[in-house]
């Protein structure tokens, strides 16, 4: 396999929390194959007279604690000088987000995910396509429809649809005096966006499941346990992972959705499962890949590379 030039369009890259993130395990992969790795931000790509640019830098990369990077000097590249791009930036995923998939959508490189798939695939509605496979959900704005959908259940949650983390994600109880009070302050908060309300699952006290799919296939599973009385999961909220295995309810969900990842594009996603329940589909920026190798052994940036590089054979 002849060296690539691979750019990851990602956050910064001294904001890396080293020994969790998925970027940087796929940026050493890379690497060790002996690929030009370089990085930029969205915010440094650009159009100018017919040619997408980005300002760039190489990085030499590790899982060193104290010095996990060294950037070469920066460098206005024409994004055609890459060969694969990865887009992995994390949400919110706003206006500012869907206007630099339109510029990624000018290069002849190879974008994973690709852009058309990441706009087309909203990681928290597009489990609407399979209401069978999720907990009972409801999407909009009104406060009266979402008051008698709230009444159907003793608890429901309520997100924002295009944060991560855990961000915006609170429970309610449509008994409560206040109920009216504090979901139409959520709506007025989430500005002219809708927002989305599920059943509460009990269940999520023994954990949430991250299920990751690698070509419409279901590669492996982790854990997140919430902690201190919190009932999420993420990591980002305090939840801690644990090793997990795919269930026979974990595959009858990837093979579901593998359909549309397969028409999208989308070669690594992570679906998000609570007691059985598809919860999102995450094509931004799926995470937690450090913790699966740690937990049961799997690498999926090898097998990722593996397929990238096949595909610009």
């Amino acid at each position: 396999m002849k060296s690539l030039r691979v750019a990851v369009q990602m956050d910064p890259i001294q904001t890396m929390v080293v020994e969790r993130d998925t970027s940087l395990a796929l940026m050493i992969e890379a690497q060790a194959r002996g690929h030009e790795v370089s990085w930029f931000t969205p915010n440094e790509v650009f159009y100018d007279s017919g040619v997408v640019k980005a300002r760039s830098r190489t990085a030499k990369v590790s899982l060193d604690g104290k010095k996990h990077y060294e950037n070469g000097a920066d460098a206005i590249r024409p994004l055609d000088d890459f060969d694969v791009i990865l887009v992995r930036q994390d949400p919110p995923f706003d206006m500012g987000y869907v206007s630099n998939t339109y510029l990624l959508e000018l290069t002849k490189a190879l974008v994973i995910n690709p852009p058309l798939g990441v706009r087309n695939i909203s990681e928290k509605m597009s489990i609407m396509h399979f209401p069978e496979l999720t907990p009972t959900t409801w999407v909009g704005r009104d406060l009266d429809a979402l008051q008698a959908f709230a009444e159907r259940f003793d608890q429901v949650v309520l997100k924002v649809l295009y944060l991560m983390g855990g961000d915006g994600v609170i429970k309610l109880k449509a008994a409560d005096t206040d109920f009216r009070a504090r979901a139409g302050k959520f709506i007025e908060a989430a500005g002219r966006e809708p927002i989305l309300a599920q059943e509460f699952l009990p269940a999520v006290s023994g954990g949430d499941k991250r299920v990751f799919v690698l070509g419409g296939e279901a590669f492996g599973a982790v854990r997140r346990m919430p902690q201190g009385g919190d009932f999420r999961a993420n990591l980002h909220a305090g939840g801690i992972a644990e090793g997990a295995k795919l269930e026979a309810s974990d595959r009858a969900i990837v093979d579901a959705v593998a359909p549309l990842l397969k028409r999208e594009g989308i070669l690594f996603a992570g679906l998000d499962v609570i007691a059985g329940k598809l919860i999102e589909i995450n094509v931004t920026s799926p995470t937690l890949v450090q913790e699966l190798k740690r937990f049961s052994g799997l690498d999926l940036p090898k097998a990722f590379w593996d397929r990238v590089e096949a595909m610009r054979a």
